[in-house]
């Protein structure tokens, strides 16, 4: 069995930095004081040079360093065959189960070294390999960022009970298996009436071998494209302030969990540089840090566009702009929202 490694700063950690009327004049100040490189350097290269930025990024794979995906290709436990799975950080799965391939990477934030799994989205052969994952690693919050179905084609299978489809569901692989069980779901309700995003919480319990369980918080964001991006209003920010009071790590995916997946860790690192009192680091820098971890994250210059921007209004709603930065940041928008629609 591995072990979760603890967060090395609980108390920064477990913080939300969710309600601006909270925080003192000194923190507000020390927070300021984080985000003003970054806030020029966004405002001064624009959403045109992000995008060449990005651009300038370019994808790769390669498979000298993903040796167990390549072994577990013929077993059909990858989803894309071009979208591989890094050897360093890959998460393994432990006693007793029969194998210890998933598709799978633990990625680090500034405050805690195992902060997510970023995964591919569970096939029906990987189910029970997700959900022994899960239990292995403690894993107490999911975010899924696609839907079943996107566009006539199959991006997930069906691997929890919902409201609609109630039923406990059993997963099986050899002699093992695990139950999922239905406890509630919810609309999420966001604090900000601007928020549009439709999100489903979910609470299951989990069960498998050697008396291993764990109660998990399912985020279902049913309303975000594929290859695309969503509104960008503070609605992933207060997701991840619900989710990083999380004792293991926080596993996401989308379909190829690359994409989708990849930008909401990228906002979580801005933020916890921010919880940590540190300046932020050049974006760029960032996402070559997490693609260390999780080859290819962020698929799409709407994707990084995003990512910014959703630091940028959520930088002006907690009223940490100066008034002469405003402006600046009324034209970005105008252009962003002409690039992204």
């Amino acid at each position: 069995m591995s072990i979760h490694k603890r967060s090395r700063n609980n108390n920064a950690s477990s913080k939300t930095v969710n309600d601006n009327e909270a925080m003192t004049t000194g923190e507000k100040k020390a927070m300021k004081k984080c985000i003003v490189k970054f806030v020029a350097r966004v405002l001064e290269k624009g959403p045109t040079g992000l995008r060449a930025e990005f651009q300038s990024m370019k994808r790769s794979n390669d498979f000298e360093k993903m040796k167990a995906f390549k072994e577990a290709q013929e077993a059909g436990k990858n989803r894309y065959k071009d979208v591989g799975c890094l050897d360093n950080s890959r998460v393994k799965l432990g006693s007793p189960w029969p194998h210890e391939y998933i598709h799978g990477n633990y990625v680090s934030t500034p405050l805690n070294p195992k902060r997510f799994i970023c995964t591919q989205a569970p096939l029906e052969k990987t189910c029970a390999d997700f959900w022994f994952m899960c239990l292995q690693e403690h894993v107490e919050t999911i975010f899924m960022l696609c839907n079943f179905m996107e566009k006539g084609t199959k991006k997930c299978h069906e691997y929890f009970p919902t409201k609609d489809k109630p039923e406990t569901l059993t997963f099986e692989e050899g002699s093992h298996k695990i139950t999922v069980r239905f406890e509630s779901s919810r609309v999420v309700k966001f604090k900000g009436r601007d928020i549009k995003a439709k999100v489903v919480e979910t609470i299951l319990s989990v069960e498998g071998p050697n008396d291993m369980s764990v109660k998990t918080t399912h985020y279902h964001w049913i309303d975000w494209p594929d290859r695309g991006v969503p509104p960008a209003d503070l609605a992933i920010i207060d997701l991840l302030a619900k989710a990083r009071v999380s004792k293991g790590p926080i596993a996401v995916h989308c379909s190829a969990g690359i994409g989708r997946t990849g930008s909401v860790v990228m906002i979580e690192y801005v933020m916890e540089q921010i919880l940590g009192n540190q300046p932020i680091e050049d974006t760029d820098k960032i996402l070559l840090k997490i693609r260390e971890q999780r080859n290819n994250s962020v698929q799409t210059d709407h994707q990084y566009l995003f990512v910014h921007q959703v630091l940028m209004n959520y930088f002006r709603q907690r009223k940490l702009l100066d008034a002469n930065v405003e402006g600046h940041h009324d034209d970005f928008t105008k252009t962003y929202l002409k690039m992204v629609i």
